[in-house]
This record gives C-alpha cells, sequence and structure tokens, in this order.
C-alpha cells in the first residue's frame, strides 16, 4: 500500500489525474476502470484540461464503470451513465463502445451482471481501477457487510449512503438499491487508485489504516491488493500521523 499526502485538494486531484494520463501514455490500450461521485468531480476536470493541453489519445482504451442505480432511466440527469458522459466520454472524444455500463436496466439482472464480468474478463481485466470511499467505507457500491470474494450484483443502500446522495435526487425519491461490481471485482484489477479528500472522510481513513480485513469497512480489504495507491488531501489525512 502506497500513501500520497497532498498539500491541497487542488493539488490531490492533479496528482489522481496526472497518475491516470501517465498509465495512458505508457499504455495506450489500458482498461480504466471510473468511478463517480462530488470527490472525483476536480480529477475529471483537471484530466480534461491536462489531456486537451498535451493532447493524449483515449483512441485505444476501454472504460468500466463501478456501478449504477437501479430504477432509474440510463439517461436520467443524476444516473452515474450521465455523469461519466458528461464529465469524460463527451470532452475527451471517447466513443460509446469504449466504455462498459452497469447493465442495471436489464430485465435479467444476474444474468447480465454475470456478462459485465464477463466483458471485464474479454478485455484483459481492468488496468487501473479508479476508487472513492464512502464515509462508511463503501467501495463502489459495496455497503458494510460485504464480502472480500463478491461479485457484481444488486445491493441495498444503507441509510447513510442514501442521505449522501440524495441531494442528487431534488423532488424525487432516491434509488434505494444499485448494481455494484463486488469487492473481488475490484481486487481483480491490477492496480488500485483510491482518492480521498475532505474532513468528512478522515475517520474513515483512519479505520483502514488501522484495520484489516473488515467487513464492517469494506474499503480495508483493499490493503490486500499488492498495488493499492490511497492519495489524501490534508483535511482526509487530518487524523493519522505516517511521520516517523
Amino acid at each position: 500500500m502506497k500513501i500520497v499526502q497532498t498539500d491541497s485538494l487542488h493539488e490531490a486531484s492533479q496528482v489522481v489525474a496526472g497518475m491516470i494520463l501517465e498509465r495512458i501514455l505508457a499504455h495506450p490500450d489500458t482498461v480504466l476502470g471510473l468511478a463517480t461521485g462530488k470527490t472525483m468531480e476536480p480529477v475529471y476536470e483537471a484530466l480534461v484540461k491536462e489531456a486537451r493541453e498535451t493532447q493524449v489519445s483515449f483512441s485505444q482504451c476501454r472504460f468500466f464503470m463501478l456501478d449504477e442505480y437501479l430504477g432509474i432511466n440510463p439517461n436520467h440527469p443524476s444516473s452515474f451513465r450521465t455523469y461519466i458522459k458528461e464529465r469524460v466520454l463527451r470532452p475527451l472524444g471517447i466513443e460509446d463502445h469504449q466504455c462498459t455500463f452497469p447493465p442495471a436496466d436489464s430485465e435479467n439482472i444476474e444474468a447480465a451482471a454475470l456478462g459485465y464480468e464477463e466483458k471485464i474478463k474479454s478485455l484483459g481485466g481492468i488496468d487501473l481501477q479508479l476508487l472513492g470511499v464512502g464515509r462508511n467505507g463503501h467501495i463502489g457500491f459495496n455497503e458494510p457487510g460485504s464480502l472480500k470474494h463478491s461479485r457484481t450484483r444488486v445491493v441495498e443502500l444503507t441509510q447513510s449512503t442514501i442521505e449522501a446522495n440524495r441531494s442528487e435526487f431534488p423532488g424525487e425519491e432516491m434509488p434505494k438499491s444499485a448494481l455494484s461490481m463486488g469487492i473481488g471485482t475490484i481486487l481483480e484489477a491490477k492496480n488500485l487508485l483510491m482518492l480521498a479528500t475532505g474532513e468528512a472522510k478522515a475517520p474513515v481513513i483512519k479505520h483502514i489504516l488501522n484495520h484489516h480485513e473488515d467487513e464492517d469497512c469494506p474499503a480495508t480489504f483493499l490493503k490486500d491488493h499488492p498495488h493499492f495507491t490511497l492519495v489524501l488531501d490534508p483535511e482526509a489525512a487530518s487524523k493519522i500521523n505516517l511521520k516517523i
């Protein structure tokens, strides 16, 4: 596990964007796992800006999304498909066929989830998986209690996750379930890159560093991965001390 402590939110976002671009420059056919949420917004802004300035091509890349809400139209303004299209795919000129989304609108969700896993395997697996972390330690939508070897499946969202995301659904009821890559699926990625920012994430970061394989905090499972990098801004790192 590698920990990168930065001096600001801006620097943390720039570092993560830089790591993504460095990977793509070295391996133009990278298979990249994308995450969503407020934490990732400045990362994608930095990624788009730097990619345009340096004319990095994403034409050979393939992309997979971590999760998607159940019960909403894929084109809903608060769907993760819409989020990633608006912030990454369209600004970078990435074609629709390059990105695979969790089939949350499928009539046979179990079969579709298996097909999603097979699609990842058919491309040789995910080379770099981008991750955020929830205040309760969830990764993707793998809530507390998720198993280390879990696969892509339907998950029920905890009340804390619902409250944290309710503002994305003004005037309507927020979905209470989602289709998410499993922890086992995530751990099969060759490289994991997690970003945590803000004071609200400080307690969970402290917990991750002080605990191992805790089902009540699924992010602790990532510590077993041989290539796991955690990037922190000062607020997220405020409850830890790595100085010797």
